[in-house]
This record gives structure tokens, sequence and C-alpha cells, in this order.
């Protein structure tokens, strides 16, 4: 089915008004001579849904069963709806004749760049979102249930596979290499990753995984390494599987790649032997606030906290602002965990942010954690332990960096 697409309407959330405005004497097609017979011709106004109500997406379709379609499009084409708003620019499209939205079809016109909908394989005259079409394996073919999809992915219509072929190396491998996958021969990912942490953390971490990358799962199959079946296929993919590499193989190759690029730190466990009781939490709490209390500190005024603390090599400074660290020191952390089990992060987001932290990480604090640098970090109370009461900011414990006075406090004792 044909229509006419009108592209140029205002966005408004004034949807009502404006589907009434084009149903009146007002509206272009309604301000034609009398003798014309596109006068009649139905328009349909399109719409954004959102949770906060609809938005008019600035298009509409006229439907009509006459023939010259053509003629009609070209009388409205360049025309305006008020004084207000710029001409409008018509062309005629196939459209869904169930919801009116146009169609991605072959004979759509180029300047129908936005809000085309596929058609379906069950009724080529019908939308997805209309009348969805089946969704086959692309291994063994079968139609899958589509209710265990989510309607952003039956929207999507990505590559999809049944239980049984998700869980089969060997299919996966018949798939990855058959008449029209085997195309794709590039031998490696055109896509550069980005290092997720610095040159040490990842050394270090490297160490802790035995300085090998670990075997893959033997349940674990590349369709179920991977979020989108299409990315095994696409040579820009992070996920790409190389051609001539088998089922295990490209397995073994994404392990590797977990290996050189490990996501995050690995946190010392030894936390994890510290039985967090009630006067565990009643220590942590008042050990917190006594040490804000002694050294004056607001977010408004630091008070007398140095900004730098040197101690046994280790230079620590102060992260001014709301931050994403939370201290290493055992108990430190075990309360950390403890609260992020009974509060669902409560605790992380409102207070954790908020506590003066100090870090040895050499690098840019408030970027990525490459750019942060390796380290560690020391809370206001367990810094409060090595930092005399009578401690004061003066000259003699002070220095400038980039031309600003910073305060410095030097100990040996071990933070």
């Amino acid at each position: 089915m044909m229509g006419v697409l009108v592209k140029g309407l205002p966005k408004t959330e004034k949807v009502d008004k404006l589907d009434e405005f084009m149903a009146s004497d007002k509206a272009p097609h309604r301000r034609m001579k009398e003798a014309t017979p596109w006068r009649d011709a139905k328009f349909n106004l399109h719409y954004y849904q959102w949770y906060s109500g609809k938005e008019t997406t600035g298009e509409g379709v006229y439907i009509s069963i006459r023939e010259d379609l053509e003629e009609f499009s070209e009388c409205l084409n360049g025309s305006r709806i008020d004084k207000k708003h710029g001409p409008i620019i018509t062309c005629v499209v196939p459209v869904c004749y169930n919801c009116w939205f146009p169609l991605d079809c072959e004979d759509t016109p180029i300047i129908t760049t936005f809000n085309l909908e596929k058609a379906s394989t069950l009724d080529r005259n019908v939308c997805e979102m209309c009348l969805p079409s089946p969704i086959h394996c692309c291994c063994c073919e079968t139609i899958i249930e589509q209710e265990g999809l989510s309607e952003y992915l039956k929207f999507t219509r990505d590559i999809y596979a049944c239980r049984s072929c998700s869980e089969d190396r060997s299919i996966q491998e018949k798939w990855r290499y058959n008449d029209k996958n085997k195309l794709i021969n590039d031998v490696k990912s055109s896509y550069v990753e980005e290092l997720y942490l610095s040159d040490e953390a990842i050394e270090r971490e490297k160490e802790l995984m035995g300085g090998e990358p670990p075997k893959p799962c033997k349940d674990i199959t590349p369709f179920l390494e991977t979020i989108s079946i299409r990315d095994l296929i696409d040579p820009k993919s992070r996920d790409y599987w190389p051609f001539g590499m088998s089922a295990q193989q490209y397995l073994e190759h994404k392990e590797l790649m977990r290996f050189n690029n490990p996501l995050q730190e690995t946190p010392d466990e030894t936390w994890k032997k510290i039985d967090v009781t009630e006067e565990v939490l009643s220590t942590y709490s008042r050990d917190l606030r006594d040490a804000i209390k002694k050294f004056k500190y607001s977010e408004e005024d630091r008070g007398t906290l140095p900004a730098e603390i040197v101690t046994q090599g280790c230079k620590y400074r102060l992260i001014e602002r709301c931050h994403g660290f939370t201290c290493d020191s055992p108990v430190c952390q075990a309360v950390f965990h403890h609260q992020q089990d009974t509060d669902a992060g409560a605790f992380a987001a409102l207070v954790a942010t908020s506590i003066p932290m100090f870090t040895t990480r050499p690098g840019d604090i408030h970027g990525t954690p490459r750019e942060a640098g390796f380290g560690h970090e020391r809370c206001i109370a367990c810094v409060s332990k090595v930092i005399p009461s009578y401690f004061r900011i003066s000259d003699n414990c002070s220095f400038y960096s980039n031309s600003v006075k910073t305060a410095r406090f030097t100990t040996d004792k071990k933070l």
C-alpha cells in the first residue's frame, strides 16, 4: 500500500492539538480548491509514545484510495501548515496498512531516512512491529519461540540460535564456515581495544592468574561467549571470530584477550577474615566521626588535614572532591562489603563517595583507571592514626605545587 509521507511538521508534545489541526480546514490538503479530489485524503500523524507522554516525530502520512498519489505529493510539496513553520517535504512511500508508518523497502525514496519500519516476511504490506516475522535458528533453521525474547531483541532482528545449537561447538564451527560466512576471511579483528588498567596493575593481575590465561570453561561456546552472534562475523567487532580458528581456539583467543587486558584490579582479600559485628561497625563509625572532628574537616574547608602524607617511601595525596575509591585497609574493606550486602548499594553511593580519601596513585585520579595509575587508598580514619592531634598546617610543613601552597605531613609510621 502506498501513501504520501509528510516531513517537516512541528515536533511537539501537543499531539492531539496538531492532529485536530491536520483534520481541520486549515490543513494543507483542505486548503486546496473545492473540486480537488484529494481534499478527502485521510491524514495519520506519527508520534512517539514515551514514558512521560507522547511527542510527534515531525512526520505523518496521507492515505488515499486514489492512484494519482504522485500528483497529490507534488501539489503538497513545499507548502506550509501555517506562517510560523517552514515548508513541508512530501514523497510517495510504501506504508504499513495497519499503523501507516513508512516501510523500508526497495522502492522507498532515499529522502525517507528516519522512522522506517522493516516489512514483515509474512506480509510485505505490514511492518515487523504489527506482524513479527518468525525467527529461525541460524544453524538448524528451526523456529525460535519469541516469548523468551525481549521487545528490543525482536526489534533488532539479530542472528539467533536455538538452545541446543547455542551449546554445541561443532555446530557453531559449521555455521562459521558455511558457504556464506566463510567469505568473511579476515584473520584478525580491526578493533583496537584500549587498556583499562595501568601497566603495573596489568602485570599484577597476570601474576595473580599464575602468569598464563585460564583455560576456557567446558560449557562455554562462541555463541554464549558473545552478546550478539552477528559480532562473530563482523571483522570490526571485538568479538570477531578470526578466520581459520576452531571453536576451541576462538575461546582460548578470548581468554588471552582478557588476560592481557583485565577489567579491574583484584583487591587484597584479607578483609574476608574479618567478622563484621555490631562492635566493628560502631568502632568504624566512631573512628570516622573522631577523625573528621580532629581535623575540623568539612566539604567547604579541609581544616588541618594535610594535602599530602609521605610515609616509608609512599606519597599519599588527598582526593579533594567526590570520588569512587574505597579504603584498602582490611577493616574498612570488610565494612564496605558488609554494607553492600545489606543496603543494596546505598552506603557506597551516599556515604563512601564523600569519605575523605588519600591515594598513592600517581596519575589523574578523576580519569580512567589507567590514567589514575596503580596504587592503593587510605581513608581519613586510617590516616588519623599516624598524624598526631597537635599537627597544624604551618610554613615548615608546606610546599608549592603549581603555584599553590600545599600542606605535607611526613612520618616513619606505616599507613
